[in-house]
């Protein structure tokens, strides 16, 4: 079963020690310096995901006011990772759903964004298998846009 933990003092070490493959590293910002941003910067919340009371990913959503960069209010879910011990078993695709069907900020909120780096095929393949569909670019990435809820 899979859960999703906030990350405090108790669990923090645990997910900066998760690692992804060394040819994933360029998708996704270190735990450690997401952890960093959670500290400093308003509106995320950074999670770990559990797998049977063992840490074994790391999730974390922020909301951005509509600024230059991107012109609209959003939610975006900027982090999901998991270990690469622990890839390859479906364990992103249960987070993603958990989290989808979970974590609602505010029942206004009908979106969500999610970008990847163009290159990053399978977190692109499972965005677009939750009804993900790419809304264009920023920063280098592909942006997609979804709903919260996932069947």
């Amino acid at each position: 079963m899979i859960e999703l933990k906030p990350v405090t003092k108790h669990n923090y070490m645990t997910v900066v020690d998760l690692k992804v493959h060394p040819h994933q590293e360029d998708f996704i910002a270190s735990n450690w310096l997401s952890l960093l941003e959670a500290s400093y910067e308003e509106d995320k919340y950074p999670f770990a995901i559990y797998q049977e009371g063992t840490v074994v990913g790391f999730l974390m959503c922020s909301y951005y006011p509509a600024d230059d960069a991107y012109p609209i209010d959003s939610w975006w879910l900027e982090r999901l990772m998991i270990d690469k011990a622990h890839q390859k078993k479906g364990i992103g695709k249960e987070a993603l759903k958990r989290f989808l069907n979970e974590f609602k900020p505010d029942e206004n909120v009908s979106e969500i964004r999610i970008g990847a780096d163009p290159k990053n095929e399978w977190a692109i393949k499972l965005y677009e298998s939750f009804g993900f569909k790419q809304e264009g670019m920023v920063e280098d990435e592909n942006v997609y846009v979804g709903d919260w809820k996932a069947e």
